[in-house]
């Protein structure tokens, strides 16, 4: 057994994937499995099993992770030591959808960046959720509480929502609204609520988009308030509360608690959001 062997552990931990892990360590796909199934050699047991096209940790492997995590915590150490200075590189992953990353990430990630040189960022934006248990990020940004999942989760504020539409009387403005498997969304039914039963004309899950039409004034949709700012007050557009909000949870992985950079990018994120009441990590029941 080696520290390499185990670092390909954690790599297929994290992405749930021997060829996504092979490209995280930059070495084949091939390799990674060769490993892997030595190490279980060795051990005489079984680190993972293939469910749903993923390689799931077996028991025996989630036993193991929080010594992975120290190992590597080890490892960062070691290194900084040996290049002489105090900075660990470390490389987080966010997931969030795009309109909360280019409104309220964006404008203040250069000042989090300076502040933290030892901070690296990778950013997915994606209307899928990523599946936090399965490592595929260290970060997640949700619209709704999780349901399930062995990750920690927070509420860190909410959004509300407008509906933007012409002012001046318009026989049928353009009906622009989500995808239909997002038809459901509390801001979709109370658009509904005001268009009637008329199809979309439009349908879209990038709310960049839905600004850009409906500053148009030829349409009608629902915007987060913080993207209407631009809006209200034009003599064309009608701007006016829809009484729904969405809650935003900061879902992150447990191992990264006491991880002090993990815990400055926590807060850092906490603080976009203006949360009245503040709440505890809370475990989603199963």
């Amino acid at each position: 057994m080696n520290w390499d062997d185990f670092r390909i552990v954690s790599a297929v931990c994290k992405t749930g994937s021997f060829t996504r892990a092979g490209r995280l360590l930059q070495i084949n796909e091939t390799t990674v499995g060769r490993r892997i199934g030595r190490l279980e050699t060795d051990m005489g047991l079984t680190l993972f099993d293939a469910v749903d096209g993923m390689r799931q940790p077996t028991q025996a492997c989630m036993a193991i992770l929080r010594g992975l995590k120290d190992m590597e915590k080890a490892a960062d150490e070691i290194r900084r030591v040996l290049r002489g200075h105090d900075l660990a590189q470390r490389r987080f992953r966010l997931s969030t959808i795009a309109a909360i990353a280019e409104h309220w990430l964006a404008p203040q990630l250069p000042q989090l960046l300076t502040d933290l040189p030892d901070l690296s960022l990778s950013i997915d934006t994606s209307d899928q959720n990523v599946d936090m248990s399965r490592w595929e990020a260290d970060f997640a940004l949700r619209l709704g509480r999780p349901k399930q999942g062995s990750f920690l989760m927070r509420r860190i504020g909410q959004i509300d929502f407008v509906l933007v539409r012409p002012r001046a009387p318009v026989p049928e403005p353009l009906l622009i609204a989500y995808p239909e498997a997002l038809i459901e969304m509390p801001e979709m039914e109370a658009l509904f609520h005001k268009a009637g039963t008329r199809n979309p004309r439009l349908e879209t899950s990038s709310l960049n988009l839905m600004r850009e039409i409906l500053s148009s004034g030829r349409a009608l949709g629902v915007l987060p308030e913080t993207m209407a700012g631009g809006l209200r007050g034009r003599a064309d557009l009608c701007v006016t509360e829809t009484g729904v909000s969405r809650d935003i949870w900061l879902l992150s992985q447990p191992s990264l608690r006491e991880d002090p950079i993990a815990r400055r990018l926590s807060a850092w994120l906490s603080s976009l959001f203006a949360l009245r009441e503040e709440s505890a990590d809370l475990l989603p029941k199963n």
